[in-house]
């Protein structure tokens, strides 16, 4: 698998009563059966509803499907997904500077001067 074919996908376990590092076995599992077909992207634990959302990349979803089921991991269900970061922050226009009272304005390189001083 190349970086540049690689999909992201979330599968969504769901591992009653699993500490942290079972999931993380689990993971490391799951990472040695896809033979280097499959990435980690991330995980996200619920606790509350004993939920593990896992990003991991992969050519295919019934690929990913099929290494979940050789590492013994299971899962509910693998979507496709799209990593949505925000967008910078657009600056806000500038405004050429104003003149303090009593300043004359500089001419720029090829206009004629208005202000003489005498």
């Amino acid at each position: 698998m190349t970086d540049t074919a690689a999909r992201l996908f979330l599968v969504e376990c769901y591992l009653p009563g699993a500490q942290q590092d079972e999931v993380a076995a689990a993971l490391r599992r799951v990472l040695a059966e896809g033979r280097g077909s499959t990435g980690f992207a991330g995980c996200l634990a619920i606790p509350v509803d004993d939920s593990y959302f896992c990003m991991l990349t992969g050519d295919a979803p019934d690929e990913l499907e099929l290494t979940f089921r050789r590492a013994g991991v299971p899962f509910e269900r693998i979507v496709e997904a799209t990593r949505v970061t925000p967008a910078p922050p657009v600056p806000p226009p500038t405004a050429p500077p104003v003149p303090h009272q009593g300043e004359l304005p500089v001419p720029q390189q090829g206009e004629r001067c208005a202000f003489r001083k005498v």
